[in-house]
């Protein structure tokens, strides 16, 4: 059985009794492991929350895949949920409003049936799509027109590997959709998209807010295989009163299609004023700021997705957050969980308890975290992490300690970004699961050599699309509500001893990840010969080696 909770949280006083009365909006986030609802009111209360876990599939090194009816079907139980639990404590659903993890991509037959899973965003099986778009065609040009930098985990990409590697697969799919397309199929609608989830697939121009024509053609597709693209406070026409009903919400409920995560999680952190960034790290990482106009960077460093109307968001993203501890921990000491576990404590926390009693700076040890390939803010297609420096001494601490400095480190090079092209975040709000560690904090404020104001709601993108569906129905005055909806629960200040050791190390780190560019072009050549090597069915007892 799918993991699920299900809880509410403390209603007003006068909630549970008598007929539901107050409004409350269901923010539907489809997340990259997990979907979650939770039920907002027009003060930003939070009524009930639901939740249910899905898996991911790597059928090949690289690969990163979804069932997208388990995704769907964790989507419709986690929304039942919430509905029958704020319900009961007194709130009536007036509207459900979407979010959704980006650059997703699904193959569907003529009759709406998946023929492909579903590529997440950490798909990199489209690496050598993306090095021949930037070799062969103007990337720079493709770039300003979708705010989407050319790399594997865009849908741009993958549609290209799709026509070169299966292409009778390719030939079958009528409609290529996102996830959440795929569940607005499940749930009786079709044939529309959000401006800001196309906006993330590399084939679609901002400046006319439609499919861009020649990058249709690089992808080997024509724009009826695409879903219409809508404004993000789109309503949605009324679903099958059959699905209504299933769901536990009365006829007519609209649903208001949303936008992407990211761009909502800064909605759902209050950050939305110039200059005012969210930063990000849950299995990944983003730093992201709201602009009133698309805007792209000279040297193609971020990128540029929509929010609403009016709306835009820059940033840049990391393959690599949390997934990294969870990398060490069950691969390199899985002896910690397990004692943790036997203890009774926190496997995360007591790995993490290791890096605390390391000073800041891993005594000289550098990690280059990227385990999951890496995006902002060079988008190359580098092949792995680096451990830089190691010597006897260090111990898994210092290991530890690296890892998660690696992560914000990478984390601060995207801030550098943005203050080089002229859109400098000023103050920050952090939200994430990272936001649990105490360390995990300070490292980010003394990495940043900044304030970072941890936000007293951890759940960004929900919140960030409830308010869309208040917006939609009048029921709040403006999105702007968002930066007094969302209050500050502790500001983490940055210590200037180790501020100081990190803005050395940062130079440091910006330079070894562009020097071994290169190096990591020739390493990934030569492990797909490595990989072929392994498949050949040698022993490995060394005599393959001199063939």
């Amino acid at each position: 059985m799918p993991e699920q909770d299900v809880r509410g949280s403390e209603p007003p006083a006068s909630a549970g009794t008598g007929e539901p009365t107050t409004p409350v909006v269901i923010g539907l986030d489809l997340g990259t492991t997990r979907a979650q609802a939770i039920a907002y009111d027009a003060d930003g209360r939070h009524w009930a929350s639901a939740g249910r876990g899905y898996p991911l599939s790597a059928a090949q090194p690289g690969w990163s895949e979804q069932d997208p009816d388990q995704v769907a079907d964790a989507a419709m139980d986690a929304l039942a949920d919430a509905a029958r639990v704020a319900a009961a404590r007194g709130a009536r659903v007036v509207a459900v409003s979407l979010s959704a993890t980006l650059h997703s991509l699904i193959g569907l037959d003529r009759r709406g049936r998946a023929l492909t899973p579903s590529l997440t965003l950490a798909d990199r099986r489209a690496v050598m799509q993306a090095d021949r778009l930037r070799q062969e065609h103007d990337a720079m040009a493709l770039y300003r027109r979708t705010g989407t930098p050319v790399h594997p985990m865009a849908p741009l990409a993958k549609l290209m590997w799709f026509r070169e590697r299966q292409a009778e697969t390719a030939e079958q799919v009528r409609h290529w959709v996102s996830i959440k397309e795929y569940l607005l199929r499940r749930l009786g609608v079709a044939d529309v998209v959000d401006h800001s989830l196309a906006s993330a697939t590399g084939l679609f121009n901002l400046a006319d807010l439609d499919w861009d024509s020649e990058a249709l053609g690089l992808a080997g597709i024509d724009r009826d295989q695409l879903s219409r693209p809508v404004p993000t406070e789109h309503r949605l026409g009324s679903l099958p009163a059959p699905i209504l009903e299933g769901l536990g919400l009365e006829p007519g409920t609209p649903f208001v299609i949303g936008a992407g995560d990211g761009a909502l999680a800064n909605l759902g952190a209050g950050a939305i004023a110039p200059g005012v960034a969210a930063a990000t790290v849950g299995a990944s990482g983003a730093v992201r700021l709201v602009v009133t106009e698309p805007r792209t960077d000279p040297l193609g460093r971020t990128f540029c997705y929509v929010l609403t109307s009016g709306r835009w968001v820059i940033g840049g993203a990391s393959n690599n957050g949390e997934l990294v501890l969870r990398w060490l921990r069950a691969e390199l000491f899985p002896d910690v969980g397990r004692q943790a576990v036997q203890e009774g404590a926190d496997a995360a926390e007591r790995l993490i308890g290791l890096a605390a009693a390391v000073p800041p700076g891993a005594a000289g040890l550098l990690c280059l975290p990227y385990l999951a390939g890496e995006r902002a803010p060079r988008w190359t297609s580098v092949p792995g992490g680096v451990l830089f420096g190691l010597r006897r001494e260090h111990t898994r601490g210092h290991v530890v300690r690296a890892a998660m400095e690696g992560v914000m480190l990478q984390l601060a090079i995207v801030v550098q970004a943005l203050e080089e092209s002229g859109t400098p975040p000023r103050r920050f709000r952090a939200t994430g699961g990272f936001l649990r560690s105490r360390l995990w904090r300070q490292i980010m404020a003394d990495v940043f050599d900044r304030d970072i104001a941890i936000p007293g709601s951890a759940e960004g993108s929900t919140l960030g699309a409830a308010l869309l569906g208040l917006r939609r129905l009048d029921l709040i005055a403006s999105l702007d509500v968002a930066r007094d909806l969302v209050p500050i629960a502790e500001v983490v200040r940055p210590q200037p001893k180790a501020a100081s050791a990190y803005r050395r190390l940062r130079g440091l780190y910006g330079r070894l990840s562009e020097a071994l560019d290169p190096e990591f072009d020739e390493l990934t050549a030569l492990r797909a010969e490595l990989l072929e090597y392994g498949d050949s069915g040698d022993s490995g007892d060394g005599g393959g080696l001199e063939r």
